[in-house]
């Protein structure tokens, strides 16, 4: 640990959504504490930190928001500004290099009951003169409580053909919808596979004619975690806003033979087909990349192996952390 270092995390940042990163500080330094009187007037959710040693400063943005846009007031106000979904084609002149593809991630628990209760209700009294969601606020307290300790996402021996899906039914990703759909439909009809799961229901009744693939079930976390673990592979797509969804780097967490389709942002570092994860463009693609890791063991433990490797290289939450000081 860095123990000469004083860590200040902007106070209305989003505890759920980048609890990975709190994390990650907390793997590298000691002296943390949660702030708003250093920082600009950020919207809620932002997430910023400022490193203080020998009186210099050094300012942070980590942008895991679904859309690959820069946030302007955070990228003229830090020194690196790290971006979940970066795309070329939005990113500001940027002659300082400040921003840095960091890839996905996803929600951790890293606080006890008592240490989110904490949390939650100190800092809901200290800044709630600039809290513009109380009810979010503390909601996102309680939804990183709910989630599971990083130290439980490692790989797991894999079944040979059971496997496991659930994704949402998103409104406005067409392309999404189809390919999960594809999928589903392909492990369904394959008669080796032992296929639970489905597309999960949407809250306001309209499945967008999918439903015949909704799996009405609900899954908790603790069951789900273990299901992926066991399940033979995983498939993946982007998900809103064409973004890296946390499924992305949960399963590169898990250690899963990875079946996806094109991302269409960048990764920190290259997603190598056949040596990461298959990557498919169709149904008929899909079919045969099913096939082949029912029929390859050999490739399958490599992809599975090389999915891990890949997330403590580039995706762990002290790896990124490292890469912004």
């Amino acid at each position: 640990m860095k123990k000469n270092k004083k860590v200040y995390i902007y106070g209305l940042c989003n505890v759920y959504y980048d609890s990975f990163y709190i994390q990650g500080l907390r793997e590298i330094f000691h002296d943390i504490e949660f702030n708003i009187s250093r920082f600009p007037n950020f919207v809620q959710g932002t997430f910023a930190v400022i490193l203080l040693q020998n009186g210099f400063e050094t300012k942070i943005i980590i942008d895991s928001r679904d859309t690959n846009e820069i946030d302007l007031l955070s990228f003229n106000w830090c020194n690196k500004y790290g971006k979940v979904n970066y795309n070329y084609a939005t990113i500001p002149v940027d002659p300082l290099n400040k921003v840095i593809a960091v890839g996905p991630s996803f929600g951790i628990k890293i606080w006890s009951f008592s240490k989110t209760m904490y949390f939650a209700l100190t800092n809901l009294i200290k800044y709630r003169s600039k809290i513009s969601n109380n009810r979010e606020f503390i909601a996102n307290y309680w939804r990183q409580y709910k989630r599971m300790p990083i130290k439980l996402y490692h790989p797991k021996k894999s079944s040979y053909a059971n496997v496991f899906f659930i994704g949402s039914i998103w409104k406005n990703e067409k392309i999404t919808n189809n390919f999960r759909a594809l999928f589903i439909e392909s492990c369904l009809k394959n008669k080796e596979i032992k296929f639970i799961g489905g597309f999960a229901p949407r809250n306001d009744g309209n499945n967008l004619g999918l439903e015949s693939l909704v799996y009405c079930k609900k899954i908790a976390l603790k069951e789900y975690l273990p299901s992926i673990q066991n399940s033979a592979f995983a498939f993946n797509t982007p998900a809103v806003l064409s973004c890296h969804g946390w499924k992305l780097a949960e399963f590169l967490a898990l250690g899963k033979a990875i079946i996806s389709t094109e991302h269409k942002n960048v990764m920190p570092a290259l997603l190598k087909d056949n040596v990461h994860l298959l990557y498919v463009a169709d149904a008929e693609d899909i079919k045969m990349k099913i096939a082949i890791l029912l029929s390859d063991s050999d490739l399958k433990s490599r992809l599975e192996k090389n999915s891990r490797s890949y997330f403590e290289e580039h995706l762990a939450p002290s790896v990124i952390v490292s890469k912004l000081l």
